[in-house]
């Protein structure tokens, strides 16, 4: 994904903490967003933290445009100081006793020798903080704290910024909303990011290139549409019932047609019918066969189905699966809401 001399590498990376191991070994280009994805517990954070530099790898390292950051080759280690990483905790971690404009301005002086893309003022317009400046961090609501923690990190001019599950507090609409403002914040200024998330819509909102973490390994990296296209990333999500992939067809009418590809839809968003409903839309209806049932908690079963369109996972009640008589091997019709597409 990226060559030897610019872009982003972590090669043979190896970090034991307690009983959990994380291992990595992929590379990234030097534009655009990189998601990192994976269940809670994966390692995301952890591998965030061994590229900044706030963690030393137990082997293996990391090369920043062609130089190791840490690792046998690094002649010596960089200090996350000198790495120019920018890292955004989901927690923020301003400093309390600070203004918000004494909290931006003490990244902007340390800052004051490197070569900034964006002044004090086209920040603070950038994320709208003008009317905040003169006010504490305490009190403020979680988005707040977001939006100055990344403008913080923007201030020490960063050549790598990475932002972990930084809108984790803000609900799905909001937190779109910011999703696509750091895409295209990215893209004007030239700012390649790596983005934490366990939500496949934000993966879907956001990314160029994809690394789905499982249980501290690599599990597939790429490009967004090859690697979610890919059976390696439906078995992860079928793990944490993110999400599932319906294989689309061409679509013919009034005149029209759209190209095939693939749509994702949420597992409670699958409703499970015995024999096929009439008054439908073909498009949204699917004759499957069960392939496995998981129970959860609070009455649920994760089902999931084998059908023409791919594989599809269907949250439904235990009351439910049993009313279908839903069994391994047994068939049945899935039925996705419309308003899922």
């Amino acid at each position: 994904m990226s060559s030897a001399s610019s872009g982003l590498e972590i090669r043979h990376l190896r970090l034991a903490r307690g009983d959990f191991i994380l291992e990595a070994d992929f590379a990234l280009p030097p534009q655009g967003v990189t998601v990192l994805f994976g269940p809670s517990g994966a390692g995301k954070s952890l591998l965030l933290s061994a590229i900044a530099g706030l963690t030393r790898p137990d082997s293996g390292g990391v090369r920043l445009d062609g130089r190791w950051l840490d690792g046998p080759e690094a002649s010596p280690r960089a200090p996350a100081h000198e790495r120019r990483i920018g890292l955004v905790f989901q927690d923020a971690r301003l400093f309390p006793h600070l203004s918000v404009r004494d909290n931006l301005r003490y990244a902007e002086a340390r800052a004051a020798v490197l070569d900034a893309q964006m002044s004090f003022d086209e920040i603070v317009a950038e994320f709208g903080l003008g009317d905040l400046l003169g006010r504490s961090v305490r009190g403020l609501s979680g988005g707040e704290r977001s939006r100055i923690a990344i403008a913080r990190a923007l201030l020490a001019a960063p050549r790598w910024l990475l932002l972990d599950e930084p809108f984790a507090a803000l609900d799905g609409r909001r937190r779109r909303e910011r999703l696509v403002h750091l895409r295209d914040l990215s893209a004007r200024a030239g700012l390649p990011m790596i983005v934490v998330t366990h939500l496949v819509e934000d993966a879907v909102d956001l990314a160029d290139q994809v690394v789905a973490l499982r249980a501290g390994r690599c599990v597939i990296s790429g490009d967004v549409a090859r690697v979610m296209a890919g059976e390696d990333f439906l078995s992860l999500l079928e793990d944490r019932d993110l999400g599932a992939r319906i294989s689309r067809p061409p679509l013919r009418g009034s005149g029209a047609e759209t190209g095939g590809g693939a749509v994702w839809v949420r597992a409670d968003t699958v409703i499970l019918a015995s024999s096929a409903p009439s008054g439908l839309s073909a498009r949204h209806v699917w004759a499957g066969r069960v392939r496995s049932i998981r129970r959860e908690a609070e009455g649920a079963c994760l089902v999931r189905l084998e059908t023409e369109a791919g594989d599809l996972l269907s949250r439904v009640t235990q009351e439910a699966a049993e009313e279908l008589n839903v069994r391994p091997g047994s068939a049945v019709w899935a039925v996705v809401k419309t308003h899922a597409f």
